[in-house]
């Protein structure tokens, strides 16, 4: 969503002047890379703005990128396999990079250097394309198969075709492939930070709606990254008729917000619930799919990421099925897992992955070259020949491990008990005592700014808007503050330990409002005093019904992750004075608390303003003062998955996967 960086750069700066928070990411070091791909031997062709007709006659308009012979600058006779990015944001972006294509976004000069044919394509509504644009909408994966079947004839082609794509165009490729059918031409797809749940990994997390980021999302992601792209685009429009196609497109999508039901979801609509919109464009739901149509599935993501979320939980879903289990399911331990279905998770932002190459990026050409050479050229590279094909890297220390299941083996679930004085220890206070809390909306500053607003935009793009590296990211005391936080903190620790995978937070509390928003935050604090975020989760008090057929738990029972229905029809409001339970789902990361460090739970009530409470939902809010109960049997805990150091994970020495 590179778009969206530059629609709020301005706006976080302005936000910085005027006061104290300083919003920005901080400069993110990557793991250096040595395995860059070498230059390729053909030259690159184009053939702009190439008609693709639907079956309900709507024209979608595509570019094609093939290889020629340097000698004679004529395309080169291959066969080639095809690789295909269906994207929002515009065909014709990466052509002006003379280095390089702006990858998984669009044209990759390194694919087709390397005797690859690129194909780009406006999905429906966008771009040149005709049609009427929805967000991710079901007909796109119609689009697409028929987009496949055509590239997959073209001249010169192998009959191969393999999707790459970032975000959006990450999210497309993998419901294409739940839903293409078996048998078809698409033999590979790399999605790039794709979401597993959309409703639950960003749109609402834990329920608590946020209007402004599918307002964001249409606003920055479509129009604006249109308009980046209308110079490109009007050098390659074939007619007057194609200009104005172009401008209605842009124009129209300004007027999109509609197919993203924000005012619905403000007033507490069908929309502001879990169901058939949602469920349509989440990839959770076609994991199955992608294993029966045997689409060999490659997942870039981070820590970091906007969907921080999803791509843990695709992995195991894409792993369950191609074992016969269900998708629903945490991985069991000591699962083999299967080599068609790997990922790749490091301390990125959203955007990170998708930017061009640099020392300190992952190379995700050289990964994407070993990963389509294999599957879509049959070269015998190594890709299939390994039972770990999870690596993961650590985000405090930086060292990647790789395994197989997700949950990580070697992280036993850990239940620390909030006590008297504010302490978090494995022992559950005999004795019954609360803290109290009340809600506010506040704006704060904290790294869902960077993961929900700013979707990560390297340091690069902040120097240019004046914004230095932010506290937020790094020292989250002042979300600490009373009265609307409250803290509880373990004693030092005497040796080294990896929190690694899903969190659950059982919270036990009276609330003097008929609704509640919980937020809970874990971070490791430095003997200095310094508080590192290290993840977060939310959840709506009245959302708090389990569904205990989609909660992750462990052999002996335990919550590892609990799943929420999220209706209208599971809404339970608070009854004053009576204590309820909440479990908040807290999402997974990989970090190594070390000796003399502290692990804090900091809980809350408000992650402003990458969570913003729709108006339904603020009316049942205002004013509440929410009562933590701890110890006796009221007690509140979270339960930590820790591990030691170099046992969820062997080192991983591959120097494209793990560089």
């Amino acid at each position: 969503m590179p778009s969206l960086i530059r629609a709020t750069a301005l706006l976080t700066a302005s936000l910085t002047t005027a006061g104290s928070l300083a919003l920005a990411p901080p400069s993110t070091a990557l793991p250096a890379s040595t395995a860059a791909a070498k230059k390729g031997t053909y030259g690159v062709g184009i053939t702009h703005n190439v008609p693709i007709t639907m079956s309900d006659g709507v024209e979608l308009e595509s570019n094609i990128y093939a290889p020629t012979d340097p000698a004679t600058g004529k395309e080169a006779r291959g066969p080639f396999p095809v690789v295909l990015t269906l994207t929002p944001y515009g065909k014709d972006q990466g052509e002006s990079d003379p280095e390089r294509g702006d990858l998984g976004m669009g044209m990759d000069r390194d694919l087709i250097e390397h005797g690859y044919i690129h194909v780009t394509v406006d999905v429906r509504g966008t771009g040149l394309s005709g049609g009427t644009w929805s967000f991710t909408q079901p007909r796109e994966s119609a689009d697409g198969a028929r987009v496949v079947k055509w590239a997959s004839k073209l001249p010169h082609s192998n009959g191969s075709v393999g999707m790459i794509g970032e975000s959006y165009a990450g999210i497309d490729q993998m419901l294409l492939a739940g839903r293409i059918g078996a048998g078809s031409p698409l033999k590979a797809i790399m999605p790039i930070v794709p979401t597993d749940d959309i409703y639950r990994d960003a749109l609402a997390p834990g329920g608590v709606t946020n209007p402004l980021l599918p307002a964001l999302y249409v606003l920055a992601n479509l129009p604006l990254s249109e308009q980046n792209a209308v110079s490109e685009a009007l050098k390659t429009a074939r007619t007057p008729a194609d200009i104005a196609r172009l401008l209605s497109s842009v124009i129209g999508n300004l007027g999109a917000l509609g197919t993203l039901p924000a005012a619905e979801i403000a007033a507490g609509g069908p929309a502001a619930y879990d169901g058939k919109y949602w469920r349509e464009r989440s990839p959770h739901n076609v994991l199955g799919g992608i294993v029966a149509n045997d689409v060999p599935t490659m997942i870039l993501g981070g820590w970091r990421d906007a969907f921080q979320r999803g791509g843990p939980n695709l992995y195991a879903g894409l792993q369950n099925a191609a074992s016969g289990r269900s998708v629903n399911a945490p991985m069991r331990a000591g699962q083999k897992a299967d080599p068609r279905f790997q990922m790749i998770y490091g301390d990125w932002y959203h955007n990170q992955l998708g930017m061009p190459a640099s020392p300190d990026r992952l190379r995700v050409n050289a990964l994407a070259l070993r990963w389509f050479d294999h599957w879509l050229k049959g070269v015998d590279n190594g890709v299939t020949a390994t039972s770990t094909p999870l690596r993961t890297v650590d985000k405090t220390t930086g060292a990647w491990t790789r395994g197989a299941t997700y949950p990580f083996a070697g992280a036993e679930p850990t239940r620390m008990y909030l006590g008297a004085d504010h302490t978090l220890g494995a022992v559950k206070p005999a004795t019954t005592g609360s803290d109290s809390i009340a809600w506010t909306n506040t704006p704060l500053c904290t790294p869902s700014v960077s993961q929900f607003l700013l979707l990560g935009s390297d340091q690069n793009e902040l120097d240019k808007a004046g914004l230095p590296p932010s506290p937020c990211n790094t020292d989250d005391r002042d979300t600490q503050k009373a009265p609307h936080a409250t803290t509880y903190t373990t004693a030092p620790l005497k040796r080294p330990r990896v929190i690694a995978g899903p969190i659950s937070t059982h919270i036990r509390a009276k609330v003097s409002s008929l609704d509640s928003q919980w937020v809970v935050r874990v971070e490791d604090v430095a003997p200095d005093g310094t508080s590192k975020p290290l993840s977060r989760g939310a959840l709506l008090g009245s959302q708090r019904a389990l569904d205990s057929g989609r909660t992750w738990t462990a052999p002996d029972g335990t919550t590892l992750m609990p799943y929420h229905p999220h209706t209208a029809a599971s809404t339970s409001y608070a009854k004053p004075g009576t204590a309820h339970s909440y479990e908040v789902e807290v999402f997974p990361t990989q970090a190594t608390i070390k000796a003399g460090h502290r692990i804090r739970l900091t809980v809350g009530t408000n992650d402003s303003p990458a969570l913003i409470p729709s108006v339904a939902q603020t009316t049942k809010l205002v004013g509440g003062v929410y009562d933590i109960q701890h110890g006796g049997t009221e007690a509140s805990y979270v339960q930590l998955p820790l591990a030691a150091p170099g046992s969820n994970g062997a080192p991983c020495t591959d120097t494209v996967a793990c560089p």
